[in-house]
Order: structure tokens, then C-alpha cells, then sequence
């Protein structure tokens, strides 16, 4: 199969192309700029998601869409709303003239769940709304993953990387809380398996997770981070004002150094929200997929946090 992807650098598009790639498709890929990460087979689009020219090449006589590219750093909606709603947008659109009846997969995040949370939230709530109003007849799926770790993580690895180094796991809200996590392979596995079978399931939005049923609290975290650093590894609730500093500071000190934030007041409210827990029961009743990598194997998967 001929497959169109956006997001492809990223660290979860990286590793679908490689296996796209080992399971003898060919790809197409939307790149900012071109990318030495990505295999050479990779026909590699140069331009973005506000490109409707490079998007309308993207995906013109292709068998599937995969759609991973967005933005998860800002500070304002229009940080978000650009690229993740209007850029969704924009690939729909193209979608309709150049390949009609396409299937197309999207990796949405699970905080969609929850849009009033942050603009992060609200912008993949949104762009999951705009698929379902513009999708026609074409077969589609929304993944909404939790967090999501492995090799090549930019986003949860620095903290597993803190417990080790310190002994410490910063909870935002309480230790109680409980979320959802993922390994990158087993995200890619359950990709995989809607391409099989594309264009015969029935469309909608799922979640997922790594076969943890309920989760993880701050407690469960420490305890399997310390077993896989070899060190005991205690949960420790940040003191709310200290965190609301921080996050209230970061916007500010980011736009001096021209970088975009992730810690943020929004991404606060994210990451103090006390359920992020996930079902596969859906997912696994539509495509016949299951995780097969527990946080512990994971964890020893993914190398370099333990140092």
C-alpha cells in the first residue's frame, strides 16, 4: 500500500514509518524540511499542514492517511488552534478532492477527553470534531492515547530520568491520582493493525493503554520506576504554589529564549486532573489488538533514563 503521513519526525511517527516501512509499504511523508531521521525510502513532501499544495500532493492516489502531526508546546489557543485544528482542516480538505474515499487514521491524545482543561485539550477536541464533520463516507479512526514513553521520548523519559537521579516522583496533584500509560511499540502495533483492516471496521474514537486495568497512582509509579533503576523511589506532591510559579513563570522565560513552552498554566490543569485512565476493551473488540508491553518492560526497553 502507497501511505501518507504527517508527523513522521516526531517520536511516535519515526517509529510507525520504520515498521510501515519493514511491512514492505511505501511511504509519503509531509516534512518540514528534509529529514535525515527518516528512512531513504520515504518520499519525503517538503511543507506543513498550512501547505494546501504539499498537503493536496501528500495525498493524492494514496491507499491511506495517517494523520500525526501537531503541536503539544504553547501558551496560547492560537498555538494549538493553527496547526492542530486548522491544520487538520486543511488535510480533510484536501483529502476530499484529491482522495475521497481514503481511510485515514488519526492520533488524536487521550486529553481531548477533557477540552475545558487547557488549549492543548480543546485544540485535538476540536480537530477530532472537524474529522467526523467532514469525513463523508470515508472510513475512519480516532486513537486517543495517554502518555505515551519509549526510545526517542522528549516528554515522559525526563521525568523517569528525575526519579532515578533523585529518588523523587513530582505528583502535580495528588499521589493518588491515577492515569494511563503506553509504550510507543504498542502504539504503533494497534496502528498497524487499523491498516489491515481500514477499510472494514466500523469508524469511531478509542482509547488505549498498556493492560494496566485502572491505571497507575503516583505510588505504583515510584515503586515500578524504582524496581527498574534499582533504587527506592518515593512520590512527593509538589506544593501547589510553588507549581503554579513555575508554570505561570515558563511562558514568559520561553518567549526570551524563543522556544515554545510546555509547562504552562493550561498544562497545569492537565496534569492535575485526577483520572487519565484509559479502556482498551473497545479497541480490542474492533481490531483484535492487545498490548504486549508492560511500564517494566518498557522501562528496561528504553534506555538512558537510569543514568
Amino acid at each position: 500500500m502507497l501511505i501518507a503521513i504527517t508527523g513522521a519526525t516526531g517520536f511516535i511517527g519515526q517509529r510507525l514509518a520504520k515498521a510501515l516501512i519493514k511491512a514492505g509499504h511505501e511511504l509519503r511523508a509531509l516534512t518540514r524540511q528534509p529529514s535525515a531521521a527518516l528512512p531513504p525510502e520515504i518520499e519525503q513532501i517538503p511543507g506543513d499542514l498550512a501547505d494546501t499544495d504539499a498537503l493536496g500532493h501528500l495525498v493524492r492516489g494514496v491507499d491511506a492517511v495517517m494523520h500525526l502531526a501537531g503541536a503539544v508546546r504553547g501558551a496560547k489557543a492560537n498555538d494549538f488552534d493553527r496547526p492542530n485544528v486548522q491544520g487538520t482542516r486543511n488535510l480533510l480538505l484536501q483529502m476530499q478532492h484529491e482522495a475521497p474515499a481514503c481511510p485515514l487514521l488519526f492520533i488524536s491524545s487521550l486529553a481531548a477527553r477533557e477540552p475545558a482543561l487547557s488549549h492543548y485539550a480543546a485544540s485535538k477536541h476540536q480537530a477530532e470534531h472537524l474529522l467526523v464533520e467532514l469525513a463523508n463516507e470515508r472510513p475512519w479512526l480516532v486513537l486517543r492515547p495517554p502518555a505515551v514513553y519509549g526510545p526517542g521520548d522528549r516528554e515522559m523519559l525526563p521525568v523517569f530520568r528525575f526519579m532515578a537521579q533523585t529518588g523523587i516522583a513530582p505528583c502535580a496533584g495528588k499521589r493518588s491520582d491515577r492515569l494511563s500509560l503506553i509504550f510507543v511499540d504498542d502504539l504503533v502495533a494497534a496502528a498497524m493493525a487499523w491498516l489491515q483492516r481500514a477499510t472494514t471496521v466500523r469508524s469511531g474514537c478509542m482509547s488505549l493503554h498498556d493492560g494496566q486495568a485502572g491505571g497507575y497512582d503516583w505510588n505504583d509509579l515510584a515503586r515500578l520506576t524504582g524496581i527498574a533503576c534499582g533504587r527506592t523511589v518515593r512520590p512527593w506532591e509538589v506544593p501547589r504554589p510553588l507549581l503554579d510559579l513555575a508554570a505561570s513563570l515558563n511562558p514568559l522565560l520561553c518567549a526570551l529564549l524563543g522556544s515554545a513552552p510546555m509547562l504552562s498554566p493550561a498544562k497545569l490543569r492537565e496534569l492535575r486532573h485526577p483520572d487519565w485512565v484509559c479502556d482498551n476493551r473497545e479497541i480490542t473488540q474492533l481490531l483484535g489488538w492487545q498490548p504486549r508491553i508492560s511500564l517494566t518492560e518498557g522501562l528496561a526497553a528504553t534506555g538512558g533514563w537510569q543514568d
